[in-house]
Protein backbone atom coordinates (compact mmCIF):
# COMPACT_ATOMS: atom_id res chain seq x y z
CA UNK A 1 0.00 0.00 0.00
CA UNK A 2 1.22 3.28 -0.73
CA UNK A 3 0.64 6.13 1.82
CA UNK A 4 0.21 9.78 0.54
CA UNK A 5 2.97 12.45 2.08
CA UNK A 6 4.30 15.28 1.54
CA UNK A 7 6.70 16.27 -1.32
CA UNK A 8 10.35 14.27 -1.98
CA UNK A 9 12.52 13.95 -1.33
CA UNK A 10 12.81 13.23 2.53
CA UNK A 11 15.34 13.87 4.79
CA UNK A 12 16.72 12.59 7.81
CA UNK A 13 19.41 11.69 10.54
CA UNK A 14 20.60 10.45 13.94
CA UNK A 15 20.81 12.38 16.89
CA UNK A 16 24.50 14.20 16.68
CA UNK A 17 24.32 14.44 12.97
CA UNK A 18 26.88 12.09 12.01
CA UNK A 19 24.74 9.97 9.94
CA UNK A 20 22.05 11.32 7.18
CA UNK A 21 20.06 9.94 4.83
CA UNK A 22 17.75 10.72 2.51
CA UNK A 23 14.60 8.90 0.38
CA UNK A 24 13.51 9.59 -3.02
CA UNK A 25 10.75 6.85 -3.19
CA UNK A 26 6.54 6.39 -1.60
CA UNK A 27 6.52 4.47 1.48
CA UNK A 28 5.26 1.04 1.54
CA UNK A 29 3.57 1.60 4.99
CA UNK A 30 3.96 3.45 7.75
CA UNK A 31 3.05 1.77 11.45
CA UNK A 32 3.12 1.73 14.61
CA UNK A 33 5.07 -1.40 16.34
CA UNK A 34 4.04 -2.47 19.55
CA UNK A 35 5.94 -5.60 20.09
CA UNK A 36 8.73 -5.94 22.93
CA UNK A 37 11.79 -6.53 20.26
CA UNK A 38 10.78 -2.47 19.69
CA UNK A 39 10.39 -1.20 22.60
CA UNK A 40 13.50 -2.31 24.07
CA UNK A 41 15.51 -1.27 20.97
CA UNK A 42 13.97 1.91 21.38
CA UNK A 43 13.77 2.42 24.90
CA UNK A 44 9.87 3.51 24.19
CA UNK A 45 6.60 2.47 24.39
CA UNK A 46 6.46 2.02 20.61
CA UNK A 47 8.62 1.62 17.44
CA UNK A 48 7.52 4.63 14.67
CA UNK A 49 8.52 3.55 11.71
CA UNK A 50 8.21 3.73 7.44
CA UNK A 51 9.06 0.88 5.24
CA UNK A 52 10.90 2.24 1.79
CA UNK A 53 11.97 0.07 -0.83
CA UNK A 54 15.97 0.21 0.02
CA UNK A 55 17.45 1.41 -3.33
CA UNK A 56 15.30 4.42 -2.52
CA UNK A 57 17.05 5.87 0.79
CA UNK A 58 20.94 6.81 0.28
CA UNK A 59 22.71 6.71 3.55
CA UNK A 60 25.86 9.18 4.11
CA UNK A 61 27.68 8.48 7.45
CA UNK A 62 29.07 5.72 9.26
CA UNK A 63 26.04 2.97 10.72
CA UNK A 64 26.71 0.29 13.13
CA UNK A 65 24.30 -2.82 13.00
CA UNK A 66 23.33 -5.65 15.06
CA UNK A 67 21.15 -8.66 14.62
CA UNK A 68 18.04 -7.85 17.47
CA UNK A 69 16.48 -10.89 16.92
CA UNK A 70 16.87 -13.93 14.15
CA UNK A 71 14.73 -11.96 12.12
CA UNK A 72 15.50 -8.10 12.55
CA UNK A 73 19.11 -6.01 11.88
CA UNK A 74 19.05 -2.55 13.47
CA UNK A 75 21.06 -0.03 12.24
CA UNK A 76 22.18 2.70 14.34
CA UNK A 77 24.95 5.87 14.60
CA UNK A 78 27.85 4.88 16.60
CA UNK A 79 28.34 7.77 18.31
CA UNK A 80 25.39 8.63 19.49
CA UNK A 81 23.39 5.45 19.36
CA UNK A 82 20.33 6.83 17.69
CA UNK A 83 18.49 4.04 16.03
CA UNK A 84 17.57 4.91 12.89
CA UNK A 85 17.20 2.01 10.14
CA UNK A 86 15.74 -1.55 10.42
CA UNK A 87 15.51 -3.84 8.20
CA UNK A 88 14.33 -8.02 8.23
CA UNK A 89 16.94 -10.49 6.89
CA UNK A 90 14.17 -11.88 4.21
CA UNK A 91 13.01 -8.56 2.98
CA UNK A 92 16.94 -6.86 2.21
CA UNK A 93 15.16 -5.05 -0.74
CA UNK A 94 13.23 -2.43 1.65
CA UNK A 95 14.15 -0.65 4.73
CA UNK A 96 12.22 0.83 7.97
CA UNK A 97 13.04 4.22 8.59
CA UNK A 98 12.51 5.80 12.40
CA UNK A 99 9.73 8.30 11.93
CA UNK A 100 11.66 10.29 14.90
CA UNK A 101 15.00 10.66 12.75
CA UNK A 102 12.80 12.29 9.91
CA UNK A 103 13.80 16.14 9.58
CA UNK A 104 10.16 16.60 9.22
CA UNK A 105 8.52 13.43 11.46
CA UNK A 106 4.82 15.09 10.61
CA UNK A 107 5.79 13.90 6.86
CA UNK A 108 4.84 10.68 7.32
CA UNK A 109 1.48 10.12 9.68
CA UNK A 110 1.40 6.41 10.97
CA UNK A 111 -1.77 4.45 9.15
CA UNK A 112 -2.01 0.90 12.04
CA UNK A 113 -0.33 -0.14 15.18
CA UNK A 114 0.60 -3.85 14.93
CA UNK A 115 1.36 -5.88 17.87
CA UNK A 116 -1.08 -3.80 19.44
CA UNK A 117 -1.65 -6.55 21.70
CA UNK A 118 1.53 -5.88 23.48
CA UNK A 119 0.61 -2.31 23.81
CA UNK A 120 2.06 -1.24 27.42
CA UNK A 121 -1.60 -0.83 29.51
CA UNK A 122 -0.45 2.75 30.36
CA UNK A 123 -0.51 4.14 27.09
CA UNK A 124 -3.86 5.50 25.94
CA UNK A 125 -3.96 6.53 21.94
CA UNK A 126 -7.42 7.62 20.59
CA UNK A 127 -5.70 7.96 16.81
CA UNK A 128 -8.50 6.26 15.38
CA UNK A 129 -6.08 3.46 13.33
CA UNK A 130 -6.47 0.07 12.77
CA UNK A 131 -4.97 -1.79 15.19
CA UNK A 132 -3.39 -5.28 14.75
CA UNK A 133 -2.81 -8.02 17.31
CA UNK A 134 -0.10 -9.07 15.74
CA UNK A 135 1.13 -8.30 11.63
CA UNK A 136 -1.46 -6.75 9.71
CA UNK A 137 -3.12 -8.76 6.67
CA UNK A 138 -1.31 -8.54 3.34
CA UNK A 139 -2.50 -5.50 1.23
Amino acid sequence: MIVPMTALPLTGGCHCGQLRYTVTAEPLNVMICHCDSCKKVTGQPFFARAVFPANAVSIAGEVSHYPSSSEITRRFCPICGATVFAQRRTMLDRLSVTLGSLDDPDALPPTAHMFAGKMVRWLKLDDGLPRHEEFPPPA
